[in-house]
Formats: structure tokens, sequence, C-alpha cells
């Protein structure tokens, strides 16, 4: 699955609370794995997104946002999540 061009590894700013385990989905290849990985990397993320509830990081949170939508197509079309 393709990224699209906002969302690949080298142009996402540097968010390290959760950005390596989306790449770390990325990356997986092998399905069991990367259930727990979506898993992982979904926890890592929401958690982000509720603390910057009271920051104005707008980048950030437009970035979460981008993963979010792209985990749920990693769960819709190599996992076979019913979304």
């Amino acid at each position: 699955m393709a990224l699209p061009k906002s969302l690949s590894p080298q142009s996402l700013p540097r968010f390290p609370s959760w950005q390596r385990e989306y790449e770390a989905v990325l990356s997986e290849s092998d399905t069991i794995a990367l259930c727990r990985r979506v898993e992982v990397a979904e926890a890592a993320v929401l958690t982000r997104r509720e603390f910057l509830k009271a920051e104005s990081d707008q980048a950030e949170q437009e970035a979460i946002e981008e993963v979010l939508t792209q985990l749920r197509v990693i769960k819709r079309d190599r996992l076979s999540f019913p979304l």
C-alpha cells in the first residue's frame, strides 16, 4: 500500500512519542505481528492526541489525524477488519 506523500516516514515531522510505533506498522510484513503493531501504534497516537488537546501544536494534530486514517486503512485492507 503506497502512502500519500504527506505521510511518508521521511516527510513526517519528528514526533517521537508515537512516530516510531507508526513506522513499525509500515515496515511490518507478518500479519500477526502487524495486528499487534497497529494496536500499539493506535494507543500511542491516541494517547498523544489526548495530551495535545491542551496544546496548540496544529502540525502534530494534523499528522495524528492523517496517521489515524492510515491505520484504519491498514486495518481494513491488510488485516480485513470490518470498518
